[in-house]
């Protein structure tokens, strides 16, 4: 079976205490939100909103990419033809594909470091966290 990447959202499963979780609901049941999950996205973005200003200098002091991107063989070949050693910093999705090996990795990568969501065969995820 493959897998199917979801390009827009990612699932989150977290754990609210009951009495939250009630009020929440009565948010809800008052027309509020129209769900839970609508709660919650709100929060969400209420709290990147509020914390903007750090988000925004954190990005450019380290510079981070932003958005959607999917690394091939093909680009840790050129980077190691080029004798080019990669420091990723990313916020958003990226994308490892299968015919990525890990020594391909460990050749061209001297860090990646990525906030939101990787995807990656295990033993290249495995090998990316022993390294940061």
């Amino acid at each position: 079976m493959k897998k199917v990447i979801n390009e827009q959202t990612e699932k989150m499963t977290l754990n609210v205490n009951h009495i939250d979780l009630g009020k929440i609901d009565i948010l809800v049941e008052n027309g509020f939100f129209s769900n839970r999950s609508d709660f919650i996205r709100a929060a969400i973005r209420d709290e990147l909103s509020k914390n903007e200003s750090f988000i925004n200098t954190t990005i450019e002091k380290k510079e981070f990419a932003i958005g959607i991107a999917y690394f091939g063989a093909e680009d840790f070949e050129k980077a190691i033809e080029d004798n080019h050693i990669l420091d990723v910093n990313y916020i958003g999705l990226l994308v490892i594909k299968k015919d990525v090996t890990l020594e391909m990795i460990k050749k061209s990568v001297k860090r990646m470091n990525v906030k939101g969501t990787l995807i990656a065969p295990k033993e290249i995820k495995d090998y990316l966290k022993s390294i940061q």
